[in-house]
């Protein structure tokens, strides 16, 4: 895996791990607009399946701007429209004569037998994908006969219920993902489908383990192992790969033929050795779609000829393979992005910025509707000095603990502060000493009954990343037996109460109320 030191200085240590669960994207856009001083607001929506999600918007001097991932609103809704739809995006592209693989819209009412025939028409191997999918889901690529194309069909009409599909030509070659932003590429990475290499020692099954285990380090890998889904069986059992096997050292074993990140792929920048044809492919491609100033497109290029097809246009792209890529360089894509929306903050510097906000505490409060929007306080707290507190005890009392978070909240400091049984940890920024020397003072008055107690005091380095407020962390508290069993005792009269309801719903008495 990538060492975390080639990647952006400003976002090591920045991204707190709920904004790892496919809101990387979100957190470093905002984040990135909150450093440099933006106003930014952070409130639910709902997507268009009315499932729950988090929009955000980004303000300066009374011009403000509204996002969704990565998608702003300088992109207009019929751009989104045509993207989220492939067979629209397919007939724009092939308009402006755009590169694309040949292929075909099949809708609800055709059945599995048109589609067939269709792939027999245009030649098999193919690809079969939902006109409206994400993330690589009811994608299956290179089916080479009819008896897969049947199985296909039956998993993703059937199963996941996609019944309009786009059947197309399957291109060899290698899967990019490129990013536009006005008119030129700015980041480009090889999606690699999911590996292993070979150590010549350990079997199939260990080397997954281990992989999985270091793409944990990666920010953007960190809740994307490689999965054993169907596609990763399918393309064991057609390559007669056993998990018990030893690859030889350095051999690269392949275990899917979709390339997607979010089921175990490896994202490689490959920026710098994008040919000008191919970004010109690219960036016309962009323009074709009327209001799209920016998106993330996916290629299939033949490297030996140096031509491409379009596959996809997406308009709210995740930027993590382009921030944290295993190999190559990192591309800072939410900079670019800012740049775009709010160019005259274009010179404000944030790459020695240690600040950073948590975004758990603000997406429960608007899961549950406690609000409907939240504020991210203002990023205006000037740090001149970082110190790591840390003090080991026996046992730690309620009121002890009370009184060390009143020292730390009515001083004017920022940082982080976790509470253990036996341990304290505190972490701060702040503008003078005098005011670490207070606290120091005060949280020692405070711990001088405990017993056997050490302490130890060390400043850190500038560079150390900090919540934007003081955030305490306890890990002391424990549920008792007794409240134990309280919860056990309610689970089991919610089970019953459960059962008792349901048995009441499909009751002939019940059925004739309702009528």
């Amino acid at each position: 895996m990538k060492n975390s030191n080639e990647w952006l200085k400003h976002l090591e240590g920045a991204i707190p791990d709920e904004a790892k669960q496919n809101k990387i994207s979100l957190y470093t856009i905002a984040l990135e607009g909150w450093r440099r001083g933006l106003d930014l607001k952070i409130y639910s929506a709902e997507d268009n399946k009315n499932n729950y999600q988090l929009n955000y918007s980004l303000a300066y001097n009374g011009r403000e701007h509204h996002f969704q991932g990565s998608k702003g609103d300088l992109i207009s809704d019929q751009a989104q429209r045509i993207c989220d739809d492939k067979s629209l995006t397919y007939e724009a592209l092939g308009r402006k004569q755009i590169p694309i693989p040949k292929g075909k819209t099949f809708y609800n009412d055709t059945t599995d037998e048109e589609i067939i025939t269709y792939a027999e028409e245009i030649g098999l191997p193919v690809v079969l994908k939902p006109t409206n999918g994400s993330g690589g889901k009811g994608v299956i690529v290179n089916i080479q006969t009819v008896e897969e194309l049947i199985d296909a069909l039956k998993y993703v009409r059937g199963q996941l219920g996609y019944n309009k599909v786009v059947l197309e030509q399957f291109v060899s070659g290698e899967e990019y993902r490129i990013y536009v932003l006005n008119d030129k590429v700015i980041a480009a990475v090889h999606r690699m489908p999911a590996n292993v290499v070979g150590d010549g020692k350990s079997t199939l099954a260990q080397l997954i383990e281990k992989k999985n285990e270091d793409r944990k380090s990666v920010p953007h890998l960190y809740n994307r192992p490689i999965k054993k889904d169907k596609h990763f069986y399918l393309t064991l059992k057609k390559e007669k790969i056993s998990l018990k096997m030893v690859p030889k050292k350095n051999e690269r074993i392949f275990l899917k033929k979709v390339s997607n990140i979010s089921t175990g792929g490896d994202p490689i920048d490959i920026t710098d050795d994008l040919s000008e044809d191919i970004k010109k492919i690219a960036v016309n491609a962009t323009r074709s779609i009327p209001g799209l100033p920016h998106c993330g497109l996916d290629v299939i290029v033949n490297k030996e000829r140096d031509v491409a097809v379009v596959i996809e246009l997406n308009t709210r792209p995740g930027l993590g393979s382009h921030l944290f890529p295993i190999g190559g360089k990192p591309r800072d894509i939410p900079k670019a992005i800012i740049d775009l929306y709010f160019p005259e903050t274009t010179g404000v510097k944030v790459k020695e910025s240690n600040k950073y906000f948590y975004l758990k505490d603000i997406d429960n409060i608007l899961k549950n509707n406690y609000v409907k929007e939240v504020v991210v306080t203002p990023h205006n707290y000037n740090v001149s000095k970082v110190s790591e507190i840390n003090i080991k005890f026996k046992k730690i009392t309620p009121e002890i603990k009370r009184n060390v978070k009143s020292i730390l909240t009515k001083e004017n400091v920022i940082g982080e502060l976790t509470i253990k049984t036996t341990e304290l940890k505190i972490v701060i920024g702040y503008k003078d000493k005098k005011t670490l020397d207070k606290i120091e003072k005060e949280i020692k008055k405070e711990l001088r009954p405990l017993e056997n107690m050490t302490y130890m005091h060390q400043d850190l380095d500038f560079s150390c990343k900090l919540p934007n407020e003081l955030t305490i962390k306890d890990h002391s508290k424990q549920i008792n037996e007794n409240s134990y069993s309280s919860m056990v005792v309610l689970r089991r009269h919610i089970e019953k109460l459960d059962k008792s309801i349901k048995e009441m719903i499909q009751s002939i008495g019940f059925r004739k109320i309702l009528k």
